[in-house]
C-alpha cells in the first residue's frame, strides 16, 4: 500500500512537471503539501540534455539531477572508466574526466560506476569498448550498449570461463581480474596488466604464467586466447605484464592445475556471457547488496516489495535507466536535512516509473553518488551534485559522457551566471558573468568589454564589467546581456526581509595581528537561500578582539582576548564567538605530555613514537613526531595511532570553537596505506575521517593532508588520534611516518586567498629570494594556466611542486620560516583540490 501511494502521488506531481518544466526556475504547488521546483534545464552537448529538479512532499525534500544522452547522436560517446585503465585503485570522477582531458577527449558529464571494493575493484561486470577489464561469475543487473548504439537492460547474467589444457582437461574459471583473498577456497582467477601491477594475492595458491603476446592479452567475450605457459609455482603476488595473462587458484583447483598443466603447454581460454552479453561493447553493472533492478518493462521490480531495510532506508542514488533507446543517468542527494533526503529503493523506482522510463537500475549510491555536467559555456564539467560525505569521494569507477563535436569560433549564444534565476537582498552587490558557447555548446571566449549590460524594472544598477547592486525596497526584474545577436536574461527578485542570516566562519580561533574575511548567507521561509552580500549588513564586536570593517573584515588586535563578532541586518541579528590568541595548533610534536601511541593488529610491539629532531624530518619548531610500524603478516585491518590526550592523560583532546578542516604535515613512505582522524563529537558520537583515500599515503617526503569538517557536524569536538591503516593483506608492510604540526583551520571553505599577490609580496619584502622566488613563480603560474584550461589534475600537480620547493630544506636560507608558515596555511585554502 504505502508503494501504490507513493505512486500515486509521483505520478500526479510528475504530470505537472510535465507543466511547468523550462529554462527558468519554477514552483508550482501540487496539493497542500507537495512543491515541485525545476531549478534549471539545459542542452550540455549534441545528443544530451541535463535537467535538476527539487521537490517537496510533506517533510521529505529530495534534489535529483538527471541527463539524457542520445546514444544514437554521432557526436556522442558514452563509456565506463577507471582510472589510468587499471581495475585495482580508488580515485574521483572528477580527476577520472581530467585523466580523459588529457587524453585529448571532451568530457560533457560523468557520474559513479558500480559499487566497487575497499581497493576500487567495481562488483560486477564492466566492458569497455568490446574490452572486459573485470567480471565475476554472476552479475545482478546491468546496462549493456551494442555496437549499433542500442541499449539493454539485463539481470541474472551469468560467465562462463574455461582454462582448456593441452590434455583436453577443462578448468572452470571463477573470477576475472578480481582480488583472491585468503578466504577463498577452490576457487581460480584469471589476470592481465588491466588489474593492476601485480596480482596483489595472498600466499597459499599456485599462479600460472602464459605467454599470450603483445596484443592478444586482452579478454574478449567470445573470443578464444591461446597462448603457452612459461611459468607454474607455488607463489603470489605475480608480475602482471602485457603480452602475458596470469591464473591463480587454491585449494581443488590449484591441485588440478599441478596435475594437468606444465611448463610448455599449449592452453586456450574462452570467456563467454549468458543473455547476448558477448555482443556488447560497453556494460555497467550493479553488483552489491544494493544493486538492483529498479524497473523492467516499465514494471517495478518484484523484489523491491519485500519487506526489508535496504527496501526501506533512505539514501542518495545513483541510477540508469532506459526510455525509447536513450539513455538517462539520475543522481538523487541523500543524508543531509532540510536539502535532500535521499530514496528508498522502491520509492527511486516509482519516480522512475512516473517519468515513463521503461528498464532501469540501481548501481552506486550513499557517499558515492557524485554527478558532473559541462554548464554552457564551461571548458570542462563541474561537480553539481552535495556529496553525502561532504565532499567527492573517490570510487572505483566513473560513466563519462563524451562529446566528439568540433570547437567553432562562431559565437551562438551566451549564458549567464549565477545560472539561476536571482533573489538578492536589497542593496548587496554581486558581480555577474557571462560565457559564450558555439552551435555544438562548446565554450567560446567572450571579451568582457564587447558586452552590453542592461536592466528592466529598475532592480537595481549593473556596470561594464557585471557588478550588479541590487535596488532598495521590493523589485522584480531583469538584467540582460548581449553580444551582437547573442543575449541571455535572468529574473531579478530584490527583497528587504529575511527569516535566517548565518556568517561563516563561526566559533574560531586566530592569532593577533590577523586579518579574517566574513562571509555571510541569507534565507527565506522556505529555507531558500537569498544572495546577501557584507556590505548590507551592519557589523560590530564585543570584546577587545580589534575592529572590523563595514565590508565584515576583522582585523585582530595585538593582545590575546576572546570576544564576538556580531551581523546584524534589521532586527535579525546573528554572532560568532572570536578568540585572540596562540596559533590553532592542537600538537606541535615538540614534548609527549599530551600524546602516545597504540597498536592494532601488527607486530606486537612494533609500534614507537619518537621525537626527532633531525632537520630533515622536523618542519615546524625542534622536532617532530616518528611513528614506526609493522604490519606484516597480520590478519584483519592493521593500526598504527598517535593518540592525542587532555591535561587528564584522557584519550580525546577538546578543539576549541568550530573548525571547518583539521590538517597536519606528513613525511610518507609511499607504502599505499590509509591515514583517517578519529574524533568524538558533541553528541558523543566517534567517527573516522579520511586524510587520505584508502592506499593514498603514496608519497615521500613532506606533504600537508587534511579532513575536512562535515557540514551537520555537532560541535564540540574531541580529537581522538591519527590512524594508520591497511585493511588488505597483500599490502601489510612494515614503514616509518613523520608528522609535525597538527592544527585547526577555522576558515571559510568558500574564501580563497590570493596566493599570487602574497607571493609578489614576499618577493618584494624579501623574504622569499632568488633563485627561489622566480621558481615559485613560475611553478605558481602553471597551477593558475592549467586551471584555465580546465585540467584541475595538472593543476594539483604543480601546486604539490610548489610546495615542496617551499618546504624543500636546501631551500631554507632563501626564504623565511614566516614566508614558508604563511604559504603553508594559505596554499590549501586557495588550490583546495
Amino acid at each position: 500500500m504505502r508503494i501504490r501511494k507513493g505512486l500515486k502521488l509521483l505520478t500526479s506531481i510528475l504530470l505537472l512537471t510535465t507543466i511547468i518544466i523550462g529554462h527558468q526556475a519554477t514552483a508550482t504547488q501540487a496539493g497542500d503539501h507537495e512543491e515541485i521546483i525545476v531549478n534549471e534545464e539545459y542542452q550540455v552537448s549534441p545528443g544530451v540534455y541535463h535537467k535538476s529538479i527539487k521537490w517537496k512532499e510533506g517533510d521529505t525534500l529530495n534534489s535529483l539531477r538527471m541527463m539524457e544522452v542520445d546514444l544514437q547522436d554521432s557526436f556522442v560517446h558514452f563509456t565506463p572508466y577507471s582510472s589510468n585503465g587499471k581495475v585495482y585503485g580508488l580515485e574521483t570522477v572528477g580527476n577520472t574526466i581530467d585523466e580523459m582531458g588529457e587524453q585529448g577527449k571532451q568530457v560533457v558529464g560523468g557520474v559513479n560506476g558500480d559499487f566497487f571494493s575497499s581497493v576500487g575493484i567495481p562488483s560486477g561486470l564492466q566492458i569497455v569498448d568490446g574490452e572486459i577489464y573485470t567480471s565475476p561469475r554472476s552479475i545482478k543487473a546491468l546496462v549493456a550498449i551494442f555496437p549499433d548504439d542500442s541499449i539493454k537492460m539485463e539481470h541474472s547474467v551469468e560467465m562462463m570461463a574455461e582454462w582448456k589444457a593441452e590434455n583436453g582437461e577443462v578448468l572452470e574459471l571463477d573470477m576475472v581480474n578480481r582480488s583472491r583473498v585468503a578466504t577463498h577456497n577452490d576457487r581460480a582467477f584469471l589476470f592481465n596488466d588491466r588489474f593492476g601491477e601485480s596480482a596483489k594475492t595472498p600466499e597459499g595458491g599456485v599462479e600460472v604464467i602464459l605467454d599470450v603476446g603483445e596484443g592478444s592479452d586482452r579478454f574478449i567475450a567470445g573470443q578464444t586466447i591461446q597462448g603457452t605457459v612459461t611459468s607454474v609455482e607455488e607463489t603470489a603476488d605475480t608480475k602482471l605484464e602485457k603480452g602475458k595473462i596470469v591464473l591463480s587458484a587454491v585449494g581443488t583447483k590449484a591441485d588440478w592445475i599441478m596435475k594437468n598443466i606444465g611448463v610448455g603447454d599449449e592452453v586456450n581460454i574462452d570467456l563467454n556471457f549468458t543473455k547476448n552479453i558477448n555482443q556488447a561493447k560497453d556494460v555497467v553493472s550493479g553488483n552489491s547488496t544494493l544493486g538492483t533492478v529498479l524497473l523492467k518493462e516499465g514494471k517495478i521490480w518484484e523484489e523491491l516489495l519485500e519487506d526489508n531495510k535496504n527496501n526501506t532506508e533512505k539514501h542518495p542514488r545513483t541510477m540508469l535507466a532506459i526510455k525509447n533507446g536513450k539513455l538517462y543517468i539520475f543522481a538523487v542527494d541523500g543524508r543531509q536535512e532540510g536539502y535532500s533526503d535521499g530514496m528508498t529503493l522502491p520509492g527511486a523506482a516509482a519516480y522512475l516509473q512516473s517519468l515513463g522510463m521503461e528498464d532501469a537500475i540501481n548501481i552506486d549510491g550513499g557517499g558515492s553518488t557524485t554527478y558532473y555536467v559541462r554548464q554552457p559555456g564551461d571548458v570542462k564539467p563541474s561537480l553539481q551534485n552535495r556529496p553525502s560525505d561532504g565532499l567527492e569521494r573517490p570510487v572505483g569507477s566513473s560513466l563519462l559522457v563524451i562529446s566528439k563535436a568540433p570547437q567553432q569560433s562562431e559565437l551562438a549564444g551566451i549564458r549567464l551566471y549565477p545560472s539561476t534565476d536571482l533573489k538578492i537582498v536589497s542593496g548587496s552587490k554581486i558581480r555577474l558573468e557571462a560565457k559564450g558557447y558555439d552551435g555544438y555548446m562548446n565554450p567560446v571566449a567572450v571579451e568582457s568589454k564587447s558586452l552590453q549590460w542592461s536592466v528592466n524594472g529598475e532592480v537595481g544598477e549593473v556596470d561594464r564589467s557585471g557588478l550588479f547592486v541590487a535596488g532598495e525596497g521590493k523589485l522584480q526584474g531583469q538584467i540582460t546581456v548581449q553580444k551582437e545577436s547573442s543575449s541571455d536574461t535572468k529574473n531579478v527578485r530584490v527583497v528587504d526581509e529575511i527569516v535566517a542570516l548565518k556568517i561563516s566562519p563561526t566559533s574560531f580561533v586566530i592569532e593577533p595581528g590577523r586579518a579574517q574575511v566574513f562571509s555571510a548567507k541569507a534565507y527565506d521561509e522556505a529555507g531558500e537561500e537569498i544572495f546577501i552580500s557584507s556590505n548590507v549588513l551592519e557589523w560590530s564586536v564585543e570584546g577587545n578582539i580589534g575592529e572590523i570593517s563595514e565590508e565584515g573584515v576583522l582585523q585582530t588586535g595585538n593582545n590575546t582576548a576572546a570576544g564576538k563578532v556580531i551581523a546584524q541586518y534589521h532586527d535579525l541579528r546573528v554572532e560568532t564567538l572570536v578568540e585572540v590568541g596562540p596559533s590553532p595548533i592542537i600538537e606541535d610534536f615538540e614534548d609527549e605530555s599530551h600524546i602516545r601511541s597504540n597498536e592494532v593488529r601488527t607486530v606486537p610491539g612494533s609500534v614507537q613514537m619518537n621525537l626527532v629532531s633531525e632537520p630533515e624530518y622536523v618542519l615546524y619548531g625542534e622536532k617532530s613526531a616518528q611513528l614506526s610500524y609493522d604490519f606484516t603478516g597480520t590478519e584483519g585491518t592493521s593500526a598504527a595511532y598517535i593518540q592525542f590526550l587532555d591535561d587528564n592523560g584522557d584519550l580525546g583532546k577538546e578543539v576549541k570553537g568550530e573548525p571547518t578542516r583539521f590538517g597536519v604535515w606528513v613525511y610518507g613512505d609511499q607504502q599505499y596505506h590509509h591515514l583517517r582522524l578519529g574524533i568524538t563529537d558533541g553528541n558523543g558520537q566517534n567517527a573516522l575521517w579520511n586524510m587520505t583515500t584508502i592506499g593514498g599515503v603514496n608519497w615521500t617526503g613532506w606533504k600537508y593532508v587534511y579532513a575536512t569538517v562535515p557540514e551537520e557536524t555537532v560541535f564540540p569536538l574531541k580529537v581522538r588520534y591519527f590512524a594508520l591503516e591497511e585493511k588488505n593483506k597483500n599490502n601489510k608492510t612494515a614503514g616509518m611516518l613523520y608528522y609535525d604540526q597538527f592544527e585547526a583551520v577555522y576558515s571559510d571553505p568558500e574564501q580563497k586567498p590570493d596566493i599570487e599577490l602574497m607571493l609578489k609580496d614576499m618577493i618584494q619584502t624579501g623574504d622569499i629570494q632568488h633563485p627561489l622566488a622566480k621558481q615559485l613563480t613560475n611553478k605558481l603560474g602553471q597551477v593558475y594556466h592549467h586551471l584555465d584550461n580546465g585540467s584541475q589534475k595538472q593543476a594539483q600537480k604543480f601546486s604539490n611542486d610548489f610546495l615542496e620547493r617551499v618546504n624543500d630544506p636546501k631551500n631554507s636560507k632563501m626564504i623565511s620560516k614566516e614566508a614558508q608558515l604563511e604559504l603553508n596555511q594559505k596554499a590549501v585554502d586557495a588550490f583546495n583540490f
